[in-house]
């Protein structure tokens, strides 16, 4: 499938039964959902998707459901990411087997790499893999941030190509902007930075607001296609409300229990994870009563 790694993405929630297993038949429901609001591209198996807590099994069921209700309607990254080289391995060819258009790995995690060991990382998936490899750059989970030196050496041995860049920090992410130039996708990760990212000359935001509205979301990328920045920048305002919704309590609790009180229920968290509160679930539906969505009628118990 040919794509453009460009616009609004979804990194998509995990949906679980009440006994904290993938829910299946869920998974196309939320694909459906997604893709009818506009989303140009679907990213499960990130940190959205609660992929550290899957198994290999469910990872796979997971892609396979995802690339199967997609129908090639919008591209599809799997997250392949593990601390251990040869598990990402394993998962990029689960992946790749069940169709995923791309992949999309963080930096090793739990113990400390530098620069040379993160060019090292990406080189050695890359020898294993025939599919667009992606960069998941998120220093406050991972602890190992991927530099501007680091991405400009992979750009320029076209080992990646794109990155999803995920922290509030608007100048590095320009710098990555500028290293990348035309060679690489650049995406924010930041819900508040998606226009930011596209006036600096990125290629969009992989963000969890979209989950939970995502016609208005998708809507950022249209309306800046189109040139009308004014109504992106409208767009990008209205959803404040749900980026401060879905960051409350452990992410992503408060995702999830958003995406409930807009019709779109996909379950709890896995186990250690902690649930949203009944307080936390209150404020989360104060917040999403200022945006005129039309929600559930009683919160869930």
């Amino acid at each position: 499938m040919e794509f453009k790694i460009e616009g609004i993405w979804s990194p998509m929630p995990t949906p679980l039964d009440r006994y904290g297993k993938v829910d299946i038949p869920k998974i196309g429901a939320v694909v459906d959902y997604l893709i009818e609001g506009g989303i140009d591209g679907l990213f499960p198996l990130g940190t959205t998707g609660e992929f550290a807590m899957l198994d290999r099994e469910e990872r796979r069921t997971v892609i396979r459901e995802v690339v199967e209700s997609a129908g090639k309607r919008v591209p599809v990254l799997a997250g392949i990411s593990d601390p251990s080289l040869e598990n990402i391995i394993e998962f990029a060819r689960d992946a790749s087997a069940a169709g995923a258009d791309g992949l999309v790995a963080t930096p090793p995690y739990y113990y400390s790499v530098g620069d040379e060991g993160i060019v090292n990382h990406y080189r050695n998936i890359h020898e294993h893999v025939e599919l667009p490899l992606l960069i998941y750059n998120i220093p406050e989970w991972t602890h190992n941030p991927v530099s501007p030196t680091a991405l400009k050496e992979l750009a320029d041995e076209d080992i990646v190509a794109g990155m999803k860049y995920t922290e509030n920090n608007l100048f590095n992410l320009l710098r990555y902007i500028d290293v990348a130039g035309d060679r690489i996708a650049i995406f924010t990760g930041s819900d508040a930075m998606a226009l930011t990212c596209l006036e600096f000359g990125g290629r969009g935001a992989v963000v969890s607001m979209s989950n939970v509205w995502p016609a208005k979301a998708a809507s950022i990328f249209d309306h800046y296609r189109e040139g009308r920045i004014d109504e992106a920048r409208k767009a990008q305002k209205e959803l404040l409300p749900v980026i401060e919704a879905v960051g409350i309590g452990h992410f992503p609790a408060g995702l999830k229990e958003a995406m409930a009180q807009v019709g779109m229920n996909v379950g709890g968290v896995k186990k250690p994870l902690e649930q949203a509160s009944r307080k936390e679930r209150n404020d989360i539906r104060r917040l999403l009563e200022k945006t005129g969505l039309s929600l559930n009628r009683r919160l869930r118990t």
